[in-house]
């Protein structure tokens, strides 16, 4: 199957024509829009480049943040705790399988009480509530670097 690159370029033209009207819809999910696909794009352009990224090793039950993005509808959107589910992570591995955290309380969500407070002095010392409905797998090049190394308690991840 041969490819239109024409039509390609003209469909990335329209998509951006799109991303900026819904940017412009003042819509609070896409506040920070723009953010977001300039990090998706590099992130594409040192793919092809073949950049050779440094792909940390995490534990199971680790918490690292995570850019999630901006996806549709109620699925998770933008920054969050999640903790590692991996149990045989390597530095090969470009994906982990995470379980997202909020600070939110609602449906389907487990307490776990104040498990970010080594990030207390980044303000995050609140309830912390699992997202036990939105596990998914996710790209390491989505997790921020903030050097700091935290594990949830090993009786809780038996629980889940």
């Amino acid at each position: 199957m041969s490819i239109d690159k024409k039509n390609q370029i003209e469909k990335i033209d329209n998509s951006c024509k799109t991303y900026k009207h819904v940017y412009e819809s003042n819509h609070s999910k896409f506040i920070k829009l723009g953010d977001w696909l300039e990090k998706e794009s590099n992130i594409f352009k040192n793919e092809v480049s073949k950049k050779n990224y440094n792909k940390p090793n995490f534990k199971r039950g680790e918490i690292v943040k995570v850019d999630f993005g901006i996806n549709l509808g109620s699925e998770l959107s933008n920054t969050h705790f999640a903790i590692v589910l991996n149990s045989d992570d390597n530095n090969s591995v470009d994906n982990l399988t995470v379980l997202p955290l909020t600070s939110k309380k609602g449906y389907k969500r487990l307490y776990l009480g104040n498990i970010l407070e080594p990030f207390n002095n980044l303000k995050y010392n609140k309830k912390t509530y699992a997202l036990i409905t939105q596990i998914t797998t996710i790209s390491k090049t989505k997790i921020f670097n903030d050097n700091i190394r935290c594990y949830c308690d090993k009786e809780l991840l038996k629980k889940n």
